[in-house]
């Protein structure tokens, strides 16, 4: 039974040995039956249905003469099929005469083996041959591979070639397409034509003087179009040298990236406000996200709404220009100036900073702004102002809108967050946001938002977190600081039992695990334990929803929730314990729940590319969890660089803005790109 071949079942050479007297097949089978797979055809035209089979052979061994089709028209019609055209095909023949052997080397024939023959020189014919076709298959597979490559690279990229002069030589069909010119056009022409007169100034000098020096130039910049249009472009320009040294020619290989340009610039504006040229709010929320523990100032112009009133508009907007200038000017190194509001600004400390130097910056700056009047040509106006500062990571801009907020109750010039004013706002806070819960809770609007979480060993999304939001009247997503007000005002459990419903319902839209946190009042709530039971026992819940416990929890009692982890384990669930890393005084009784993830707290991977300490601490905990027979998750992973990292560590999942932000559905079946 013959075997397809492309299984790779059957890794010998198959020979067809064609012949039509039994005793010539014998002779051939016996010499080459242990190398070779044989196929045996005693006419011609069987012959030609067998190589054009379904399993057609790597060579033939060709009788010339035969009654009805004879070797010489079998050859022929092997040859004009391309299906067979590439077999080799080796005439054996009592024939010498060196007209048949032409005739037979003219259809194609790669060689004569004459009868009677001799075995061994019949083995050595046979593979030279075999591995003749062999050799000449990978070299068309490498001109085909060849072919397509520089077919993608001719679709993908702008190419064009230069003499050392800068004339051009030769354009793809990208470079006629991205500039407008045809081949004649531009060829003959030197590369000055594409060249923007706005470029940056001494670019093209920078690029001339590197690749005539032999060097490969690499960047980014402007060129013209035929129509004059800019377009943006990011460019390799390699000199191709001679065997002396000398340069022959030059080829620059580009790719169009305008519309990367045009989205940056769109990304400025739309964080840069338009009339002092400072970063807006939404540009300091996201330096907020991305800074981990800073230092943040608010500075509000008091009474400004008089100033516009008395002085106008366009004055008003002077102020705000100068303002802005002098708050860029005296920050300096030290912090980054932004406006947020009308007539509020603030200053972010870069790279951690230091509280102290940070509160004398302020002071300095308050003093400057109210000492030296603003000059408005006929008018000269004096403000005063008032600031609000907030030290770390959590709520910073809320905490320094609250301190700025009671200095200017407290008409002071500025105030330095503190607890205490926290507390005394704590009152109004939960009353209203108490309110709030109840009223989204009714009206259905604690929903989950789903963060996928990536299999770091082939990058592929695998299961998603969920994570409880509130979306207001208006439809906007409510920061997730409610949470606190639903614990001090009891009704976190119920919120848990929304979001535990919704996911499970969601279950067959997605596949994987799912995760949901729970905090320490859901375990302790009996009515919310039967519920998550009763949710995990339903057929295909249960082993596809992982729970997560923060460590930083209040955690009193282990043993009642080490019974309610092996509770919920009984319907295949599994835990995982979030924020690891940010204490490590429970370890001892985490190791008792049977944890099966840890998630490393996102204050460790955020930091685990400048701060030494911080991968010490993450290579720790995955060696421990490896050697418990845990599985490792990265929280907040932010950058490329961090994930280059997290992967290096090995760490098992990552999860974070980068890789993708909580959205309200999940993407269906786990996927990556």
């Amino acid at each position: 039974m013959n075997k397809d071949k492309s299984l790779s079942l059957n890794p010998r050479p198959t020979i067809l040995v064609v012949d039509d007297l039994p005793e010539n097949i014998h002779g051939l089978l016996e010499a080459l039956k242990d190398d070779y797979g044989i196929m045996v055809a005693t006419e011609g035209m069987r012959a030609v249905e067998l190589a054009q089979g379904p399993t057609p052979p790597d060579l033939v061994l060709l009788d010339v003469r035969m009654p009805g089709m004879d070797g010489y028209e079998v050859c022929r019609r092997l040859k004009s099929d391309p299906r067979t055209s590439g077999i080799p095909i080796l005439f054996v023949t009592i024939v010498e005469a060196s007209i048949e052997k032409i005739r037979g080397f003219s259809m194609g024939a790669a060689d004569f083996i004459t009868k009677p023959f001799d075995i061994d020189e019949v083995r050595a014919r046979v593979k030279t041959h075999l591995e003749l076709s062999r050799l000449r298959r990978a070299l068309e597979g490498r001109v085909k591979r060849l072919s397509e490559y520089r077919h993608a690279t001719d679709v993908s990229n702008i190419v064009f070639r230069t003499d050392p002069h800068g004339v051009i030589t030769f354009v793809n069909d990208a470079f006629v397409q991205t500039y407008g010119y045809t081949r004649e056009e531009v060829i003959g022409k030197t590369s000055r034509i594409l060249k923007d007169p706005d470029a940056a100034p001494g670019l093209h000098r920078e690029l001339w003087n590197t690749i005539l020096g032999g060097a490969i130039w690499r960047g980014t910049y402007s060129n013209l179009t035929k129509s004059g249009d800019v377009i943006y472009i990011n460019n390799t320009i390699v000199p191709i040298l001679d065997a002396d040294g000398s340069i022959r020619e030059f080829i620059s290989t580009s790719v169009n990236v305008t519309h990367l340009i045009k989205q940056e610039e769109l990304i400025k504006e739309q964080t840069t406000d338009a009339l002092t040229g400072l970063p807006n709010r939404v540009k300091l929320m996201q330096d907020l996200a991305d800074a981990g523990p800073s230092i943040l100032g608010m500075i509000n112009i008091d009474q400004f709404k008089a100033i516009n009133d008395f002085y106008g508009l366009r004055n008003g907007d002077k102020v705000l220009l100068e303002i802005g200038e002098r708050l860029q000017k005296m920050s300096g190194a030290d912090a980054q100036a932004y406006r947020i509001g009308g007539d509020l600004f603030a200053l972010l400390s870069k790279n951690g900073g230091d509280p102290g130097r940070f509160e004398q910056l302020i002071d300095r700056i308050i003093k400057h702004l109210e000492s030296e009047a603003i000059d408005c040509g006929e008018d000269k106006i004096n403000i005063r102002v008032t600031a609000g500062i907030c030290s770390g990571a959590d709520s910073a801009y809320t905490h320094a809108a609250l301190a700025l907020e009671r200095a200017r109750i407290e008409r002071r010039d500025y105030l330095i967050y503190t607890d205490q004013m926290q507390i005394k706002s704590h009152y109004k806070d939960n009353i209203h946001w108490s309110q709030k819960i109840r009223s989204a809770l009714a009206d259905g609007r604690i929903v989950p938002f789903y963060q996928p979480i990536i299999d770091n060993r082939n990058g592929k999304v695998v299961k998603y977190e969920a994570l409880m939001r509130m979306i207001d009247e208006e439809g906007n997503v409510i920061p997730p600081s409610f949470l606190g007000v639903a614990k001090r005002t009891r009704q976190y459990t119920a919120l848990t039992r929304t979001i535990v419903e919704q996911v499970v319902k969601a279950l067959p839209e997605s596949e994987g695990e799912m995760s949901i946190n729970l905090t320490v009042e859901d375990i302790i709530d009996a009515n919310t334990v039967s519920f998550i039971a009763e949710k995990l026992s339903q057929p295909g819940v249960g082993s596809r929803i992982v729970l997560e416990i923060t460590e930083s929890e209040g955690i009193e009692s282990y043993e009642e929730v080490r019974q309610f982890v092996n509770r919920m384990k009984g319907y295949g669930c599994h835990f995982a314990i979030d924020d690891f890393g940010s204490g490590y005084s429970n370890f001892v009784h985490l190791l008792r729940l049977k944890i099966d993830y840890l998630k490393i707290d996102g204050s460790i991977i955020m930091n685990i590319i400048d701060n030494p300490d911080s991968e010490v601490i993450a290579r720790v905990i995955v060696d421990a969890a490896r050697r418990l027979g845990m599985r490792t998750v990265a929280e907040f992973v932010g950058s490329a660089e961090i994930q280059a990292k997290v992967v290096e560590l090995g760490i098992d999942f990552s999860q974070g803005f980068y890789l993708g932000k909580p959205a309200p559905q999940t993407l269906g079946t786990p996927r990556h790109d």
